[in-house]
Parts: structure tokens; C-alpha cells; sequence
């Protein structure tokens, strides 16, 4: 079993590149999904985030509320430093775990979705890192499309995150997504077939 570690920051087009890899028979275990199920109420992460931050940021019915904590972490780098050392310990847990699971079931390639890239269960777990990177005007662009951003919280969410440059420098192979679909996906095609070589 080959494992595959990707990528980049927001509105690069990670999760686009994921997607063709998963069209193409990759097993994807996308960190952000389980990040999100360690933040529900009840869990261990949860308790600690609360622990930290308060209560201010929950809603009405108890859980975390996102845009209140977005904003708050993606302007303060020690508060999103401090949310990043809770959620990633508990991450790289689950990522090993599923990792180990996928191998005793017989998969032949999976691909480690993490958008911050981290030692633990990333760079020690992946054979190979992709970095997906784009212009921040471009980034932004698709931000404001996506999430319904205002151009300065867009700014401000890629100002949080590493710039495409120290992306590229952790990674061994850059996949740059300015072109269109067909083009990201030829690349990307391209890249699987040397690295199952690898």
C-alpha cells in the first residue's frame, strides 16, 4: 500500500486534486473531516478547546460555533496556534488508526487530505507530500465564491496559513492550480503515475 500526503492552503484547490484521486481509485482521508468530528460536543478535543477559549464561542444548542472561533483564531496567531496543538494531537491519532485500517483491508493507495501540514501523522506517515498551491488572487477569489467570504476575511484566512512558497518547500512534487479542470487533472494524473513508481 502506497500512502500519499497532500497539501496546500485554502483555495488552492486541494480537495479538487483529492477528488481526482479518489475518481482514480485512491482511499481519501481528509483531516478536516475529522477534525471536525473531534470539535462535536461530548468529545475530548471539544473539552479542551472549551477549556481554552471559553464559552463564548458555542451556539445556542452547545456546540462550537465555527465563524465565531474563525474569527477570533484566524486574526490572533497564539490563538490559532493554541486551537492547531489541540485538534492536531488528537488528529494525527485517527489518521494513523484509519491508515492502519485501509492497509488490513487490502487498499492500494491512500491519500492523507491535511491542509496544515504536521509531523505527526502526516510527514511520518506519507511516502511522498504533494503541495497544491495558487495566486492569493486567485485564492481569494475562489474563497469569497465558496465560503461567502468578504475579501478581507478571505486576506485574512490565507495570511494565517503557510504562503504557497514554504508549501512548495515541504513538499516533493508543487501541482500549481491556475489553469482549468482538465489541465489540474492531467497533471494530477501525470504525478500519480510516477509516484506509484516511485
Amino acid at each position: 500500500m502506497k500512502v500519499l500526503g497532500v497539501t496546500g492552503g485554502t483555495g488552492t484547490g486541494k480537495s479538487t486534486v483529492c477528488k481526482i484521486l479518489q475518481d482514480n481509485g485512491a482511499k481519501i482521508i481528509d483531516a478536516d473531516k475529522i477534525a471536525n468530528a473531534l470539535q462535536k460536543k461530548g468529545t475530548v478535543a471539544f473539552d479542551e478547546i472549551i477549556e481554552y477559549f471559553g464559552e463564548g464561542i458555542l451556539d445556542t444548542d452547545g456546540e462550537l460555533n465555527r465563524r465565531i472561533l474563525g474569527a477570533l483564531v484566524f486574526n490572533d496567531r497564539n490563538a490559532l496556534n493554541a486551537l492547531n496543538a489541540i485538534v492536531h494531537k488528537h488528529v494525527s491519532i485517527e489518521i494513523k488508526k484509519r491508515v492502519e485500517e485501509y492497509r488490513r483491508e487490502g487498499a492500494e493507495l491512500v491519500v492523507l487530505d491535511v491542509p496544515i501540514p504536521i509531523e505527526d501523522g502526516f510527514f511520518d506517515t506519507a511516502e511522498q507530500v504533494w503541495a497544491v498551491v495558487a495566486n492569493d488572487d486567485l485564492r481569494i477569489e475562489r474563497l469569497q465564491l465558496r465560503n461567502g467570504l468578504s475579501e478581507n476575511e478571505a486576506v485574512a484566512r490565507i495570511g494565517s496559513q503557510l504562503s504557497n512558497s514554504e508549501y512548495s518547500e515541504l513538499a516533493d512534487v508543487t501541482i500549481d492550480n491556475e489553469g482549468s479542470y482538465e489541465e489540474l487533472k492531467q497533471l494530477v494524473l501525470y504525478e500519480l503515475r510516477r509516484f506509484k513508481e516511485y
